[in-house]
């Protein structure tokens, strides 16, 4: 349709050219390049920007640090640490179980000491001890494990009375007694029999003969002073009894030497004078008594409702005859010690000392006393002491080598006796350098083969060719193995075991799961029904058949772990590609006909690994605790040392060594907890989204 309201004109000439003139133009500055906008940031790399974000982090940098120092560790302490005393592939027997020393005795911290609490000690083992003052001076922890040199700070804190023999017991009364319902109306409480005794050899005493006394004890003790539940109080007597022969049968004759009602206050009453006097005894002038011994007799009384007992804390003989030995030998000032004496000795021959009862010979108020105190290890097992022949002897190759090393002087000279025996007649010894470990030398005794025994004092940590006294951070095990060393050539191979087994289990989850997410479909329903099989295995089940048939041994370990230890990565990987594969990057890239390797690899893993490694880096830690766990069922490594072997071996310590335990769960708690920050800050730095951002 026309449009007459339009109307065109034309224009001049001169109207239709451009006139351009000098104020058109603007000088430059030429020396300056000329951007449309400056630049904000400058260029970077990939690696570089995520080292950035990286750093931003200060958990993951510290993290990292840590990881790194253990890693370090791991390679460097087991090489600097090595040595002919701490090679861990031996067991050292005289060093177990000492405490981790970092500073010198004495600080109360990581000092090598430890502080040990109701022990049980033994006050009254020293033959001259008299008053209880004396007996505490003489003090001594039992067990015999404990070396009192390496004792401080005791303190006795309790003292208990036990009416049961008790190897940590002293003292107390011999419970000697008769039941009411007994059919015997007298028992008897005799020594061994002596075959013969002969009385004019020399006079017989007896030194000390203590009763229980109630009412003296309640004065002095208190409530502590009780009797017997049971039983009441009974009166004994004190015989000598022996046998002669009548009418060719032996017949048994008695003279009694204290009577039932006496006090028994005595301090040196002559039996011999008293068996000298019985009639009997004098009518037929008997000198030489046979089957011999002596008694405690307890009549049962009329009351048959009541038990009697008596309570005799001490019976002492004296005497200078041939018997000496045999007859003192029955002495006993410690009722619980009595106790435990055995009708035979050791090698089976009759034990003298033993008291036979035809009653009831029990204890009655033996004491325990417990003592805290604080025990230097080292000391114990490296200070100076006396020479110990049957564990550490010094024998003469020994004192040959110290006088080769010119640390002292040592000669001696033996001879032959009338019986052709050897003995040492004279010995020199002179100490000359500290180096020497034995500081004094106080007998030397010889053998019929001119072998020598030498006793006096040794330094042992000289002994056992150390240069000073050693320390151990971390202690030592029960093979005596240096536990800072131990750990940490344990953790190299839990390391070793782990980043190995990562990246078997990391690889084939990475390539599994990219191909059943990026496909999808049939491809991934029958991949993912796979994982679903494999995973519905208990791991533990798995790693156990293949150790049971396979061995022991580092490679089956990694094995077992990789047979499904990579199903978590492959489905962490599938989701991650579901989330990013339709992303528009994606369709661009394969609309402009990028195959399906490079956009897997290209553009989709790329953004999705931040999340990848995050979770899958703890896989690390996750194969150390599982080799830990299986280590604990008696399945661990053999041959190789590792922190689940270090737990396995230790678990049976941690009420009374938690040492040994501490220092590996710390190291397993310091690998969990960075590699878990470590792994959050790795996510973040591989995050290409992220790429550019200051935050």
């Amino acid at each position: 349709m026309e449009n007459k309201d339009f109307e065109f004109k034309t224009l001049p000439v001169e109207a239709q050219e451009e006139t351009i003139t000098e104020k058109d133009f603007k000088l430059v500055d030429n020396s300056e390049r000329v951007h449309e906008q400056k630049f904000q940031t400058r260029p970077t790399t990939f690696f570089r920007d995520s080292l950035k974000r990286f750093s931003k982090n200060k958990s993951s940098v510290v993290a990292a640090g840590i990881l790194g120092t253990i890693l370090l560790l791991s390679v460097f302490v087991p090489i600097f640490t090595g040595g002919k005393n701490n090679d861990n592939s031996k067991e050292y027997a005289y060093r177990t179980f000492l405490e981790p020393k970092l500073f010198d005795a004495g600080t109360g911290f990581w000092d090598g000491t430890k502080k040990w609490t109701k022990i049980a000690v033994d006050v009254g083992g020293h033959p001259n001890a008299t008053t209880e003052e004396e007996k505490q001076e003489f003090w001594w922890p039992s067990p015999d494990d404990f070396v009192k040199q390496a004792v401080s700070k005791k303190e006795f804190t309790e003292t208990v009375y036990t009416s049961d023999r008790n190897e940590y017991a002293h003292g107390g009364y011999v419970q000697f007694g008769i039941s009411g319902e007994a059919n015997e109306t007298k028992v008897e409480m005799f020594t061994t029999t002596y075959k013969e005794l002969d009385i004019d050899s020399g006079d017989i005493y007896l030194k000390a003969f203590d009763v229980y006394d109630l009412d003296k004890l309640k004065a002095a003790d208190g409530e502590k002073a009780f009797f017997p539940e049971n039983y009441v109080q009974g009166e004994v007597s004190f015989v000598f009894n022996y046998y002669v022969e009548v009418d060719g049968e032996a017949e048994k004759k008695s003279v009694e030497l204290l009577a039932k009602n006496s006090k028994f206050d005595i301090s040196s009453l002559n039996l011999t004078e008293i068996i000298k006097a019985d009639e009997y005894v004098t009518t037929n002038n008997i000198s030489v008594f046979k089957n011999a011994y002596f008694s405690l007799e307890l009549e049962k009384g009329d009351d048959e409702k009541h038990n009697k007992c008596v309570l005799i804390k001490t019976l002492e003989f004296e005497t200078e005859n041939a018997l000496k030995d045999l007859i003192e030998g029955s002495n006993f000032d410690d009722a619980n010690e009595l106790m435990f004496r055995q009708t035979q000795n050791k090698d089976l021959t009759v034990n003298t000392k033993y008291w036979s009862c035809t009653g009831n010979k029990k204890l009655h108020m033996a004491q325990v006393i417990y003592c805290d105190f604080v025990y230097d290890s080292y000391e114990a097992t490296f200070g100076e002491m006396e020479i110990n022949q049957e564990k550490y002897p010094v024998t003469e190759s020994h004192m040959k080598t110290y006088q080769r090393n010119k640390w002292c002087t040592f000669s001696y000279n033996f001879e032959v006796d009338d019986d052709g025996k050897f003995y040492v007649s004279d010995f020199k010894f002179e100490r000359k350098s500290e180096k020497c470990p034995v500081t004094e030398i106080t007998k030397i005794t010889i053998n019929d083969e001119a072998e020598i025994k030498i006793y006096g004092k040794v330094i042992y940590y000289r002994y056992f060719e150390f240069d000073s006294m050693p320390r151990y951070l971390m202690g030592t095990d029960k093979g005596g193995r240096d536990m800072f060393k131990y750990v940490f050539e344990g953790l190299r191979t839990s390391l070793l075991l782990g980043i190995i087994s990562f990246a078997v289990c990391f690889i084939i989850g990475l390539i599994y799961g990219s191909i059943s997410g990026y496909f999808g479909g049939t491809v991934d329903l029958v991949m993912e029904r796979i994982t679903d099989v494999l995973s519905g295995l208990p791991w533990i089940v798995v790693m156990t058949l293949t150790i049971l048939h396979l061995g022991q041994n580092f490679f089956t370990f990694g094995l077992a772990i990789c047979l499904t230890g990579w199903i978590s990565t492959a489905a962490r990987t599938r989701t991650q590609f579901y989330r990013f594969r339709g992303r528009e990057y994606v369709l661009a890239s394969r609309s402009l006909g990028a195959s399906d390797a490079r956009l897997i690899a290209k553009h989709i893993l790329p953004n999705a690994m931040g999340t990848i490694i995050t979770s899958s880096v703890l896989m690390i830690p996750s194969v150390i605790f599982s080799e830990a766990t299986i280590s604990y069922l008696g399945l661990g490594l053999k041959g190789m040392s590792s922190l689940g072997v270090i737990l396995s071996d230790n678990q049976t310590q941690l009420t009374i060594h938690p040492y040994l335990l501490i220092f590996p769960a710390v190291v397993i708690a310091l690998l969990m907890i960075s590699f878990n920050l470590f792994g959050n800050g790795l996510r973040d730095a591989v995050n290409p989204s992220l790429k550019g951002e200051e935050q």
